[in-house]
């Protein structure tokens, strides 16, 4: 069984995110990270480029429905994949 939890305080604006993973150290390639922009996950069958890809659209001013969006229409196998911003 695999899990993303990604938050966000309301009162601080921080962000902070949980992955259990079925795979031994896969849980590495999934959480991403950006000061000042989110959080991002990628699991099953990860692409580790994902998450940076998420980020950088976000960083651009989407939000993290448009960001997911953007990334799983230009992502190979995008069906087989949890996306998360």
């Amino acid at each position: 069984m695999t899990f993303s939890l990604l938050a966000r305080c309301p009162e601080t604006g921080m962000f902070g995110m949980v992955i259990s993973s079925s795979s031994p150290a896969v849980a590495a390639r999934c959480a991403h990270a950006q000061a000042g922009v989110g959080v991002a996950a990628s699991q099953n069958i990860t692409d580790p480029a994902l998450g940076p890809a998420l980020l950088d659209a976000m960083s651009r001013g989407q939000d993290a429905v448009q960001a997911v969006a953007a990334v799983a229409a230009k992502a190979p196998f995008a069906e087989y994949r949890q996306l998360m911003a």
